[in-house]
């Protein structure tokens, strides 16, 4: 069984996804360095989902399992205006002054940290990961939180390994970024329409 849990949470957190798409476009425009703020937010807002996912996966699956489509509507807009963003999206400037740069760190790790909280995706990795993994197995509350910060370092874990393809194939990525860009858009699109398949 534990093999199982480990396949699927290793490739879920692998394939292509709006945290993985979003982080390699951020690193390939702006560079590591510059991409922090929003790695932070996605950082952190996973970390904050998959808790959430443990507290209230038996609860959804039981009484409110319905909040799931409406989740499936935010998400899949909130994925189109990522994609519009991407595809729209220019090199960043390296020459920013110091304080648009500060603006727009804080306006990434809110961009990245949102995205968690609609992205249905680490949503329903969470919630299966539980419901299938460990809740069947463990019920102490401080288990269940190891489990989170566990399924939280494999999602963010696999989000930094897009995040350093970005940083290192960045100079070929930002020669081609129109085509780039627009393969990236179209993959958050396909995002977006997959929650309705």
């Amino acid at each position: 069984m534990w093999f199982s849990f480990f396949i699927y949470t290793v490739l879920t957190a692998l394939l292509p996804g709006p945290n993985n798409i979003l982080a390699l476009n951020s690193t390939m425009k702006s560079g590591y360095k510059n991409s922090k703020a929003l790695l932070f937010g996605i950082y952190s807002g996973f970390t904050v989902v998959m808790i959430l996912a443990a507290v209230f996966t038996s609860l959804l699956l039981n009484s409110y399992g319905f909040l799931l489509n409406y989740l499936k509507y935010i998400g899949a807009a909130y994925l189109i205006y990522l994609a519009w963003s991407v595809i729209s999206g220019k090199p960043a400037e390296l020459d920013q002054n110091k304080e648009e740069y500060t603006s727009k760190k804080t306006e990434d790790f809110w961009k990245g940290f949102l995205l968690q909280l609609v992205n249905v995706k680490i949503i329903i990795y969470g919630i299966t990961a539980f419901s299938s993994f460990i809740f069947p197995q463990f019920n102490e509350q401080w288990i269940i939180l190891i489990f989170a910060f566990l399924l939280s370092f494999i999602g963010n874990s696999a989000t930094w390994i897009w995040a350093v393809a970005g940083q290192r194939l960045h100079q070929f990525l930002n020669r081609h970024y129109k085509i780039v860009n627009t393969v990236m858009g179209v993959l958050l699109l396909y995002c977006a329409v997959s929650l309705f398949l």
